[in-house]
């Protein structure tokens, strides 16, 4: 008959084991904001230096309340006329800010489909 240690050590491994068999199903790959390449500068009317700083924005600005998320996820009216305009009031961005993000999101959302990082 096992001992009390031995179950104990037992409800452990055992506790340890669907931990991590349930981990890789609990958690989805985080978004990471593309780079400015020459590929996103193509899809925006934004200079590149603009770019840089709505990307830029984004990933210190927007982090700083909630995950960041594919742009491609939205409609693009959605982001124009909806949500960059309404976080943008809550951020306190400046008008070329606000532009700037945009920009970056817009091209952002129109990258061809990607794997995650």
């Amino acid at each position: 008959m096992p001992t009390c240690p031995d179950l104990i050590r037992t409800l452990r491994y055992t506790l340890a084991g669907i931990a991590l068999a349930l981990l890789p199903g609990s958690c989805h790959p985080a978004y990471h904001a593309p780079p400015v390449t020459a590929q996103l500068v193509k899809l925006s009317p934004a200079p590149k230096s603009q770019l840089e700083n709505g990307r830029r924005l984004y990933e210190t600005n927007c982090a700083k309340c909630h995950t960041l998320e594919d742009p491609a996820h939205y409609d693009r009216d959605k982001l124009t006329h909806e949500i960059i305009p309404n976080m943008a009031a809550k951020a306190k961005l400046r008008e070329a800010d606000t532009k700037a993000l945009l920009y970056y999101l817009l091209a952002a959302h129109d990258l061809p489909q990607r794997s995650p990082l």
